[in-house]
């Protein structure tokens, strides 16, 4: 019986990163989860930086009119839905796409660059 590596298609990291998920999520790697958990965070402000394709996502207080809420899995990662904020980028892709992500611990902030290919393919995403 000659036996075949069964090859991961998913890489593990110790690096904050996050993925922008095809069903409308924003996923957190278990850095990233790390890092908002101790910042005491349950809710994100999600801004963006068109001229970089430019995504952060900022720890604020639940009750902040723009917030999205973080859900926290019982495993170690979490995610936050963004299926308005997705069409409004014009964010096209029926992938997962995995970006790495840095933290502002000053700003209480994750930040990352979406692949520039998925983003801008509607007209809500080119309007000021």
């Amino acid at each position: 019986m000659a036996y075949e590596t069964f090859e991961r298609r998913i890489t593990r990291t110790e690096d904050p990163a996050l993925s922008v998920l095809a069903d409308g999520r924003i996923a957190l790697n278990a850095a990233a989860t790390r890092l908002f958990q101790g910042a005491g965070a349950k809710a994100v402000k999600i801004l963006w930086d068109k001229a970089k394709c430019g995504i952060a996502l900022q720890a604020v207080e639940k009750g902040d009119k723009n917030s999205y809420s973080i859900y926290f899995s019982r495993g170690r990662s979490a995610s936050i839905s963004a299926k308005t904020f997705l069409p409004y980028i014009g964010w096209s892709s029926d992938s997962n796409q995995t970006v790495p992500a840095r933290w502002n611990a000053q700003l209480r902030m994750l930040e990352a660059e979406l692949p520039a290919q998925f983003v801008g393919r509607n007209d809500a995403a080119q309007k000021p």
